[in-house]
């Protein structure tokens, strides 16, 4: 098997076209420029302890944290916040996104087959 043609997928860009190297170290900064400027924002619009109580969040619940982090961001470019969120209002905030999770519940439901649906006792009297 001739692997010298072969393609490394890390390497694709949009639509699968290879990148080159330099395509892709611009497409790395401009990621890390990015989540600088998010780092930046959220250091503005909230306290430290808010700070911190997201850097632990982030930890355990990277999906969570950043759900979060896109609502404050979005209030905060929308001239919704007035101030700077309290660890308080953090914690109302992740309290609220935990109710919303608790109303997505996983229902099984279980198939009754022939033998299952009468037969209460199955003690395998029946097989005698």
């Amino acid at each position: 098997m001739d692997l010298s043609n072969a393609v490394d997928l890390n390497s694709l860009g949009p639509g699968g076209v290879p990148q080159s190297q330099e395509e892709m170290q611009q497409r790395q900064a401009q990621m890390a420029e990015q989540e600088e400027q998010r780092t930046h924002i959220l250091g503005q619009i909230m306290d430290s302890a808010a700070q911190d109580r997201m850097k632990r969040l982030n930890l355990t619940r990277k999906d969570k944290a950043r759900q979060i982090e896109d609502s404050l961001i979005k209030a905060a470019t929308s001239g919704q916040l007035r101030g700077k969120i309290t660890d308080e209002q953090l914690v109302q905030m992740l309290d609220g996104a935990a109710e919303s999770d608790k109303g997505q519940k996983v229902s099984m439901q279980r198939r009754n087959y022939g033998l299952d649906s009468d037969d209460s006792d199955d003690n395998d009297d029946d097989l005698m």
